[in-house]
């Protein structure tokens, strides 16, 4: 075993060629491709994606549910493959799906897991006193798990993980399908667990929840990560991202004749600034909300950016196209996502 000091300085979690290959001949599909990951003690670090990007495959991996095909996985310095009954201590799990026992109670589901992991009977007593406390579920002990909320429930299912007081917690999609206010108390969850001390590797599709949340994040396609870093330091790593944004009338993406005018006007601009606008990605069309972002992702517009704000400007009144507002900042993660996985 590490001594104290030692083991402050081990990575909570490092990866190195991860692979997970399903099938094999030429149907064989590779849903993580050779991901290399180093996550720090205490931080939160969410992993980004489109579906069937990896995500869930990466986790199932991480918590040995699934076998990797190559490469290997550390958690706090021990090998998750040679040393598994080891790892399996230091880890807890929040799945998509709300992993308790719906006939059990509160107070049951976390007895159950204190007993399954072996944990004396009166320590067991105070740590689940603390987690019903930490999770304002300490006046629903009795109650089953079926009655309660979708935000309860995830709450009991992020203690039950804590149970085992564990020093990584893997958290899949944790607020999928709750509403707007539950989706907030397991937000101020995570960040408590974070003063914690504990290590955090989520995955979301809500950009605004990393935005939040993490202190690093890391966007993954097709199995293979692509980029990470901290918000500031991923736009800072697309090129001159700085954008604008134009809301147009509505009419433009409900009506066929005007949509097609909108393109046509588009295609021109295209041509006007080939340099800038030649990439697909540098210009993202928004249809919920009637909204056309020109991102600058190309070093071509650099120190040029008044001179095409004033040329979107001449381009709407040539073009006669009617709009709302032309905003000019800095992109935000969305921005980069969108920028990344195309």
């Amino acid at each position: 075993m590490l001594d104290d000091k030692a083991q402050a300085s081990v990575a909570a979690l490092e990866t190195r060629g991860l692979t997970k290959q399903f099938g094999r001949g030429p149907k064989a599909r590779v849903s993580v491709d050779h991901l290399d990951l180093t996550i720090q003690q205490g931080e939160v670090y969410a992993l980004l994606g489109d579906n069937g990007a990896g995500k869930t495959t990466t986790i199932g991996m991480l918590t040995t549910l699934l076998p990797p095909t190559a490469g290997y996985f550390k958690i706090c310095g021990f090998d998750g493959r040679k040393q598994s009954e080891k790892t399996k201590g230091l880890f807890g799990v929040v799945s998509q799906d709300v992993a308790v026992y719906q006939e059990l109670t509160v107070w049951e589901n976390l007895k159950f897991l204190a007993d399954l992991y072996g944990i004396e009977e009166k320590k067991a007593q105070t740590r689940i006193e603390k987690l019903l406390a930490r999770f304002d579920l300490a006046d629903r002990i009795n109650e089953p798990a079926e009655r309660l909320s979708g935000g309860m429930q995830r709450r009991l299912a992020i203690a039950c993980a804590m149970v085992n007081s564990p020093r990584v917690l893997f958290m899949d999609e944790p607020t999928v399908g709750l509403d707007p206010g539950a989706r907030r108390q397991i937000w101020a969850t995570i960040k408590e667990l974070k003063t914690l001390g504990v290590t955090i590797l989520l995955t979301t599709h809500y950009l605004e929840e990393a935005e939040l949340l993490a202190d690093r994040i890391g966007i993954i396609k097709g199995g293979k990560l692509l980029i990470e870093g901290t918000v500031a330091q991923l736009t800072q790593k697309i090129r001159g991202m700085r954008g604008i944004s134009v809301k147009f009338d509505p009419r433009f993406f409900v009506e066929p004749e005007q949509r097609t005018k909108l393109d046509e006007a588009l295609q021109r601009l295209r041509q006007a600034f080939p340099d800038a606008l030649a990439a697909p990605e540098a210009v993202r069309i928004d249809e919920l909300r009637n909204t056309v972002y020109f991102l600058s992702v190309h070093e071509a517009l650099a120190g040029e950016a008044e001179k095409f704000f004033k040329a979107i400007y001449q381009w709407l009144e040539d073009e006669k196209l009617d709009f709302v507002r032309v905003a000019f900042g800095e992109p935000n993660l969305e921005d980069v996502f969108m920028a990344v996985i195309k």
